[in-house]
């Protein structure tokens, strides 16, 4: 305990400048965004001092900052919550899907730069914890289950962390969650976090016997997460339907992060409404775009790949051989037949925002469906800041995308891009919603041309 307050002790105290700045500044020339409060404006300066401090200290500490909130995350008072251990034999099926698909693909040990069949943590047991409320009201329905993969980059944060977000589904949207604790990078990179969200998928669909849970009909499934955690659910559902398993009901991501390649504008261009670092999360600057794109720009005519392999690390996910791997960046995957209803949710503010729109707008014709909706002025992962009526909003829109998906629901919509101000209010996404998109993707920063702009 006095470790941890230390930290935040040291941590807080030279915050109070830039505390006083925001609020000069909020009342002197305005927020950053036009409906932003002075309450939410200091909220996220906080937030973004926080996040850049991640950067500037060693990853260990990064983490066990990130895990503070482990020891005293509250369990809401309307909520039951138990923990659940996934068995062995799970990860052992999952692995030989995950095998597969990544031979498929190309990737060897050698490509995935580690023996991630043999890892040391794998041997250690994959933990949940369910979610439910302790009235269930009309929305509830029986067998209704959430599988919900937490945000943090994919090196930070835990289902602890996550229990506001596990919480809310279980209230909106009628369902028990199970929240996986899925290995975390850089000790155990991908495709760890894949194989152990598919573990989890599997062991819903048929738990043993002795563990007193009921199997879950596919149809009655939904894949959510946040952040990293939305880029995860993409991953893990499009290991799914590549591996030929049961499809769920549909998917949910909050503010996903799909594209490690960071090659679409709004990475650069809304780091001033956001509390991610800028360039995002950069190996404390390392891996900077800005730094990047010297030598990338010093390169042209080079082959990427060779130019890649010469960078470093841009992700602590993964080396950047595999950044072009769809399970690792989803918005590569051109073809969704036969996927499941999709949800995606974004804020305008946020770095990530154009991800979002990208991938709605290349599977717009999707059999199953694409559903996109941002939110003016909001940040990445709004839903978090539950006093803003934005998140009430979009935590309100996933509860009834859940119930509508799931069986007895009314089903939704093949395609709906919208766009959603502070009011509510709804109207079509445009149709230039990020310019020069086909020409960005798959390419680190968006390719040459843009990095040379610097």
């Amino acid at each position: 305990m006095r470790k941890e307050a230390s930290l935040i002790w040291k941590y807080m105290v030279p915050k109070a400048p830039m505390l006083i700045g925001t609020t000069v500044s909020h009342y002197t020339f305005g927020p950053p965004k036009p409906s932003w409060s002075y309450k939410f404006n200091i909220t996220m300066a906080m937030a973004r001092a926080f996040t850049a401090h991640l950067e500037d200290v060693p990853l260990k500490q990064s983490q066990a900052m990130s895990r503070l909130n482990d020891k005293y995350a509250p369990i809401h008072s309307g909520a039951i919550a138990s923990e659940s251990t996934v068995p062995s034999t799970y990860r052992d099926k999952a692995a030989e899907y995950v095998d597969r698909l990544l031979k498929e693909q190309g990737f060897d040990s050698t490509k995935l730069g580690w023996d991630w069949t043999h890892d040391p943590r794998a041997e250690k047991p994959l933990k949940g914890e369910w979610t439910e409320t302790k009235v269930k009201d009309e929305k509830f329905a029986e067998g209704r289950t959430v599988l919900y993969l937490h945000g943090g980059g994919y090196f930070l944060c835990s289902i602890r962390t996550h229990r506001w977000a596990t919480w809310s589904m279980a209230r909106l949207g009628g369902a028990k969650v199970f929240a996986v604790d899925y290995r975390l990078a850089p000790d155990s990179p991908f495709p760890a976090a894949l194989h152990d969200a598919l573990a989890a998928y599997l062991y819903l669909l048929d738990p043993p016997a002795e563990s007193g849970i009921a199997s879950v009909d596919p149809k009655n499934i939904v894949i959510m997460g946040d952040s990293a955690g939305g880029g995860l659910t993409f991953a893990t559902m499009l290991a799914i339907r590549d591996a030929g398993l049961p499809m769920p009901a549909g998917i949910i991501g909050w503010s996903p992060w799909i594209d490690l390649l960071h090659s679409m504008p709004s990475v650069l261009e809304n780091t001033l409404s956001d509390y991610l670092p800028s360039e995002g999360f950069s190996h404390g600057g390392q891996a900077s775009l800005k730094k990047l794109a010297k030598v990338v720009v010093a390169a042209v005519g080079t082959d990427e790949d060779t130019v890649l392999q010469s960078l470093p690390a841009v992700q602590h996910y993964t080396n950047n051989r595999l950044l072009h791997c769809k399970y690792v960046s989803p918005i590569l995957e051109d073809n969704l037949e036969g996927a499941c209803p999709i949800l995606m949710i974004a804020g305008d503010g946020e770095m990530l925002r154009d991800e979002s729109i990208v991938f709605a707008k290349k599977h717009a014709d999707a059999p199953a469906g694409v559903q996109l909706r941002v939110y003016d002025d909001m940040p990445h992962v709004f839903q978090m800041f539950g006093f803003l009526p934005s998140a009430k909003h979009s935590l309100k829109e996933s509860g009834e995308f859940i119930r509508n998906v799931t069986i007895g629901g009314a089903g939704v919509e093949n395609k709906t891009l919208e766009r959603i101000n502070v009011k509510g209010e709804r109207r079509p996404l445009e149709e230039d919603a990020v310019s020069e998109w086909r020409e960005r993707i798959g390419k680190l920063g968006g390719g040459s041309k843009f990095l040379a702009k610097l």
